[in-house]
């Protein structure tokens, strides 16, 4: 089975574990939010049960939550050889989350390289998932 690697890294971009994302092959993926649907609904498809019914044609994605998030973001700051900064990125990152992280980035002009350290790092996590999952990832 074949699943596009932007489709994998979406559903790493919503922090709360109560998203749950499926895909339906080469068609899109559906997020669902307390049992809301977001994204256009296929072939009849509405809600979670009408997934369950149906989950030989899905594929539930993997979610990294928000302590995934807050690890890469962590890990972002590996490269931040100014310590001032550094201190500042971090105490950010641990009070206020992705926002206050970006806040402080774009302050520092580091914002397209934090944006392509991220892409990088979720388009590994997506091609590991594949593998161990057994599907060919396309771009």
């Amino acid at each position: 089975m074949k699943i596009r690697l932007d489709d994998v890294m979406q559903s790493f971009s919503f922090p709360f574990e109560a998203a749950y994302y499926y895909y339906i092959p080469l068609e899109t993926v559906l997020m669902f939010v307390g049992g809301m649907i977001y994204g256009k609904a296929v072939n009849g498809i509405s809600s979670e049960e009408d997934v369950r019914k149906h989950a030989d044609n899905f594929i539930k994605l993997p979610q990294i939550g928000e302590e995934g998030r807050r690890k890469v973001m962590k890990g972002f700051l590996e490269a931040v050889p100014n310590s001032d900064l550094k201190k500042r990125m971090i105490s950010a990152v641990d009070a206020e989350g992705a926002a206050e992280f970006e806040n402080v980035l774009r302050e520092e002009r580091l914002l397209i390289a934090w944006y392509n350290y991220r892409d990088e790092v979720y388009s590994e996590f997506a091609k590991r998932w594949c593998e161990a999952n057994g599907l060919d990832l396309i771009r």
